[in-house]
């Protein structure tokens, strides 16, 4: 009878409550994805470049990606900055070799400025310096 409880006239078997902590998740049931990032800002763009660590080392996969964000409309108001994602280590050789089909690519699907095309390629060149891009 030590065990239970009554409660109203009815008789309950008495349980201790089992309150689930943040601490209960094993550490290696997470998937965990470390990545790096290097970002060039200026008045009119912002180009920010990532790379994915190999699992349990200091290695990181060969491919970038870049978050390019264009800061040219409503300037006051970072909402409405346009966002696009490039992923394509390819056509960022291209840009840098000077590859035709990369350059109209780059002049068609942007509407980066001339200025901005020089600090992407700026930018490109020093993600190459720093061995992001090879």
């Amino acid at each position: 009878m030590e065990n239970r409880i009554e409660v109203n006239g009815v008789w309950y078997v008495r349980e201790d409550a089992i309150t689930e902590t943040i601490y209960h998740l094993e550490a290696e049931e997470m998937e965990l994805i470390f990545s790096e990032e290097c970002c060039y800002e200026t008045d009119k763009y912002c180009f920010v470049a990532s790379r994915i660590r190999k699992d349990g080392g200091d290695e990181f996969y060969p491919d970038i990606d870049i978050e390019f964000t264009d800061k040219r409309g409503d300037r006051d108001n970072w909402a409405n900055w346009k966002k696009e994602y490039w992923d394509n280590n390819n056509w960022f050789k291209g840009i840098l070799e000077g590859n035709p089909e990369s350059i109209e690519s780059l002049d068609k699907e942007t509407e980066l400025c001339s200025q901005g095309k020089r600090q992407l390629k700026g930018f490109l060149n020093k993600l190459v310096e720093e061995g992001w891009l090879v």
